[in-house]
């Protein structure tokens, strides 16, 4: 496995310093960039829309995520010309989103699960409204 991505790393390396791909310009209509703008406005106003009514703390967590991940998916595909650029750019770039999703995971199995040992330690009650402040008032 390692061959291969060392293989691909050296692909990559000598055709961008050779000149084959490396320097041409990824040009794409300009209605291509206001679709992307207008999906990007779309979903700042659903992160807007998702905060104004009031979901449940973690629910809005999740879908503020999900919304994000997706924004920075058209900015680093389309904005950043991800799409057109080499492919072994694109897999160190899923292995980085890789290592970021198991870090918010664990991180996530962490806070969500501290009330089990000690109760004043717990964020989120089980219907997922905050605590933390009701200890605050109690001391």
């Amino acid at each position: 496995m390692f061959e291969k991505l060392r293989s691909l790393a050296h692909k990559s390396a000598s055709a961008s310093h050779s000149g084959d791909h490396g320097n041409e310009p990824h040009v794409l209509p300009l209605k291509t960039y206001f679709v992307v703008f207008g999906s990007l406005l779309v979903l700042t106003i659903l992160t807007v829309v998702v905060s104004v009514i009031g979901l449940p703390p973690t629910l809005s967590i999740v879908v503020a995520m999900a919304v994000a991940a997706a924004k920075a998916t058209l900015v680093i595909l389309w904005f950043m010309h991800l799409k057109f650029d080499d492919r072994f750019y694109s897999l160190i770039f899923i292995i980085s989103l890789f290592f970021l999703v198991l870090f918010f995971v664990f991180t996530a199995m962490d806070v969500l699960t501290r009330g089990q040992v000690n109760p004043e330690e717990s964020f989120f009650s089980q219907d997922g409204t905050l605590l933390r402040q009701e200890f605050m008032k109690k001391k």
